[in-house]
C-alpha cells in the first residue's frame, strides 16, 4: 500500500510557492503563486504585497469576483481564475498592463469590460464554459493577441458570426458548434 503525504511544497529559492502564509514571509521572492483548489471565497487582500508576481493560479475556488484594484501586480503574466464563480471581468482587469495569459474558463461571466482592450501584451484569452452574452469591440486594440477561446458558450449562428466579424483576422476564435438558442 502506498500512502501520499500531501504537504504545501514551497520552491522559495525559484520564487514559487503554494502556501500564503510561507509566501507572506517573504514577499518580494514570490514570483510564482499556487494557490489552486484552496477553498478561497474571497481574494486574499494580504495579496498586494506580492509586487514580484508573474503567475497567479487561483484555479478551481470560490472566488465570485476579482479585486477592484489589481495595479498592485504589474509584473503578472499568467493570471488563471478558471473553475471559479466570477460573474464578470471588471474594469481592473486593465491594471495588469503586462498580463499575456488570462484563462477565466468554466466561470459564470456574462460581462467582460471594455478595459481588456488595455492589456496591449495579452497574448491568450480563455473565457471557455461561461455565459458571455456580450464582449466589448477592443480586440483590435490588443496587438498581441493570437487566440480567444469560447467553446462551451451557447450561441446561436448569428452571435457566432457576429463574434468573426468583431475579432481580427489574426485571431484564431475558437467557438462551440452553434446552437438553435437566442
Amino acid at each position: 500500500m502506498v500512502f501520499l503525504l500531501v504537504t504545501p511544497i514551497v520552491w522559495a529559492q525559484s520564487g514559487v510557492f503554494n502556501d500564503l502564509d510561507i509566501a507572506l514571509q517573504s514577499p518580494e521572492d514570490v514570483k510564482v503563486l499556487i494557490l489552486k483548489r484552496d477553498r478561497l471565497k474571497e481574494w486574499p487582500l494580504e495579496m498586494h504585497v506580492f509586487v514580484n508576481l508573474e503567475l497567479l493560479d487561483l484555479s478551481h475556488n470560490k472566488l465570485t469576483k476579482l479585486p477592484s484594484d489589481l495595479s498592485s501586480f504589474g509584473h503578472l503574466l499568467h493570471l488563471d481564475v478558471r473553475g471559479n464563480k466570477l460573474d464578470s471581468i471588471p474594469a481592473a482587469i486593465g491594471d495588469l498592463k503586462a498580463l499575456q495569459h488570462l484563462d477565466a474558463g468554466n466561470n459564470e461571466i456574462y460581462d467582460v469590460h471594455e478595459n481588456i482592450g488595455e492589456l496591449k501584451q495579452l497574448e491568450v484569452l480563455s473565457l471557455w464554459g461561461n455565459n458571455i452574452y456580450y464582449l466589448p469591440d477592443v480586440f483590435y486594440e490588443m496587438p498581441q493577441l493570437n487566440e480567444i477561446d469560447l467553446r462551451g458558450i451557447a450561441m446561436n449562428q448569428r452571435l457566432q458570426d457576429y463574434i468573426k466579424d468583431l475579432v481580427p483576422e489574426r485571431i484564431k476564435v475558437r467557438l462551440s458548434q452553434s446552437c438553435n438558442c437566442d
